[in-house]
């Protein structure tokens, strides 16, 4: 049998690696703005002109909303700045050195006025303690929120930052405005560092008044277009999907240029290894690579185009010097529910091949980078399959320091561990999309029915935990046994026996759009002093937000009782919420008809 692995490796260039990085970093990748429709069509041009298969390039409008994802302006920017004034003269930020420094969609606009410190923008009650109206709003907070409320409280700009990261980072922030709220954007809005943010705090607290000018030239366009590049290997109906989003600001690399390049080394390696005849192509199921604008391009390509996914590999910041970010690679996982025997093969070909160093006084390798197995989180195009019930995994460098900031660049990037990680999400596509491969495939579904079991038991409180083993058992035991026969499984699933649950309480279903359910479609909803409410609610109750967000959309499109989602949400997740909290998120939910009383 061929080694799929050696294969791949010897493909596989670093240097096309590098040139791709550093040629897709250039674009300034913001969603709406002509920069991603450029990074979209160098993606497919590339793709064509070294002898990529099947590359097709789609284009879905950003005007109208596809899924949970609502529609967003369409924007471009060409530069700006930020320069105090006064008491002295000094230049602040430039667009030029920092692209993350307008804030993405922010209007057009010169405005020159003292700077008022609110602290957390998205608080409405710190702008009733002072008078912002005609002055420059200094805040931190969600982007959307901070401008909104900023903008009702008549002022005539916006300076954001941000309390983590490095202190001399310019953060990256997006405003997210549909063409509708766009028509209301008056004043405009860059971010700017903590270390600029103090240096300004510091004059306001000295009695100073820091006056300053933001200049920012940008305009709204008519029309933008979502870019979806596609490329597939072998003529199947059933498709493994391999995905990166390749959005974001330009000079930024490990969100996600590094999945994206990785990728696209990756699909022209196959093309060149099948057309050498070294490979053959896939005869169980196509593998497809998808380039994407995050979310908006996955839900737009998978709810108008209906492919028939079975598995997904996302690749999401993947190459990361772990040295200097301080992250760690988490193979992040489906929910029980939701769990496919792929995501088995796929996880140990990864543990595998991140294996390269050796054990003393033994021919076993052990891990030489930081990777852990987590239960699933959402946050990136993973979700997507994920709401529409398509088994998917992710792979994510995590946490980063230089997380969505101007000094996520190139020099934090490692070309090594990205090819390491593109070849491992290749070998265990290939491997699942080929016949030849299913014993491999059965033996791991076998072996990580335990893994899994015992990763998901890790974060169980010990009062659940032997419910939580014997329901975990029955699920994933259940999914194994449909991909591998195994007495000693079928025992335990004996053993544990079949959980008898009583329905109780009136029953609801979700009404909503597909997809992970934003704020902004919830504070339109109910309006927006009922959300500044709820979202002072969820300070207190974090997992108020995931509750609403994730777990109502993936679990209640069938009636579902209080009772039932509680104990979905335990058996699921781990996590024990109380009644109150849900009732809570179900009141609002109704209040914004997203859920529906059955």
């Amino acid at each position: 049998m061929k080694n799929i692995n050696q294969i791949l490796k010897e493909e596989y260039s670093i240097q096309e690696l590098m040139e791709f990085v550093t040629r897709l970093s250039q674009y300034h990748r913001i969603q709406g703005s002509d920069g991603i429709e450029e990074a979209g069509e160098y993606i497919k041009e590339t793709l064509r002109g070294r002898s990529g298969w099947n590359v097709e390039l789609k284009k879905y409008s950003y005007s109208v909303q596809h899924g949970s994802f609502d529609p967003v302006v369409g924007w471009s920017v060409r530069g700006g700045e930020l320069r105090l004034v006064k008491p002295r003269e000094e230049l602040l930020h430039t667009y030029k050195n920092s692209r993350t420094h307008i804030a993405a969609h922010s209007p057009g606009g010169v405005v020159e006025g003292e700077v008022v410190h609110v602290g957390n923008g998205t608080s409405i009650e710190n702008y009733e303690k002072m008078d912002v109206s005609g002055k420059i709003v200094l805040a931190y907070g969600y982007g959307n929120i901070v401008y909104k409320n900023a903008l009702m409280k008549g002022a005539m700009g916006v300076l954001i930052y941000r309390r983590s990261g490095t202190e001399d980072s310019v953060p990256y922030m997006g405003l997210f405005l549909t063409p509708e709220e766009a028509k209301e954007a008056k004043i405009p809005a860059v971010t700017v560092s903590r270390s600029t943010a103090n240096k300004l705090i510091q004059l306001i607290e000295r009695g100073e008044k820091p006056i300053v000018r933001i200049s920012v030239d940008a305009k709204y366009r008519v029309e933008a277009s979502i870019p979806v590049v596609t490329m597939k290997i072998g003529n199947l109906e059933s498709e493994i999907h391999l995905t990166a989003h390749y959005c974001h600001p330009a000079g930024t690399v490990n969100d996600n240029v590094s999945g994206s390049a990785a990728l696209m080394e990756l699909a022209l390696s196959f093309t060149r290894l099948i057309e050498k005849k070294i490979l053959e192509e896939p005869d169980k199921h196509a593998i497809r690579f998808i380039w994407i604008p995050e979310y908006a391009g996955s839900l737009a390509y998978m709810l108008n185009e209906k492919p028939k996914a079975v598995f997904n590999i996302n690749l999401d910041m993947i190459g990361e010097r772990q040295e200097l970010t301080g992250s760690t690679i988490n193979f992040v996982k489906s929910p029980p529910k939701i769990y496919h025997p792929y995501e088995a093969i796929t996880y140990y070909t990864f543990k595998r091949n991140l294996s390269l160093s050796e054990e003393i006084g033994s021919p076993r390798s052990v891990l030489s980078y930081r990777f852990d197995l987590t239960p699933y989180q959402s946050g990136s195009d993973h979700d997507v399959y994920i709401q529409l019930w398509i088994p998917a995994i992710m792979i994510l460098q995590w946490p980063d320091k230089y997380y969505h900031s101007d000094q996520d660049t190139i020099d934090k990037f490692d070309p090594t561990l990205a090819k390491i990680i593109a070849i491992a999400a290749g070998e265990s596509a290939y491997k699942i999309s080929r016949k030849e491969f299913e014993e491999e495939v059965k033996m791991y579904a076998k072996t990580y029915f335990h893994e899994y079991i015992a990763n998901e038991l890790q974060y169980t409180n010990m009062e659940t935990v032997n419910e939580r083993y014997r329901y975990l058992i029955n699920v994933i035991g259940e999914k194994t046994l449909k991909t591998a026969e195994d007495e000693y499984i079928k025992a335990l699933m004996e053993k544990s026996g079949k959980q008898e649950y009583v329905e109780e309480g009136e029953k609801y279903i979700y009404r909503g759009p597909i997809g992970n359910l934003s704020e902004r479609a919830i504070y339109r909803a109910i309006g927006w002093k009922k959300y500044i409410e709820m979202e002072k609610n969820a300070e207190k109750t974090p997992i108020m937000s995931r509750i609403m967000s994730v777990m109502i959309p993936l679990y209640m499109r069938k009636p579902m009782s209080i009772n039932e989602l509680q104990r979905t949400i335990l058996m699921e997740f781990g996590v024990k919420v109380e009644r109150e909290v849900l009732e809570k998120a179900v009141e609002i939910l109704i209040e914004a008809k997203i859920l529906e009383k059955v």
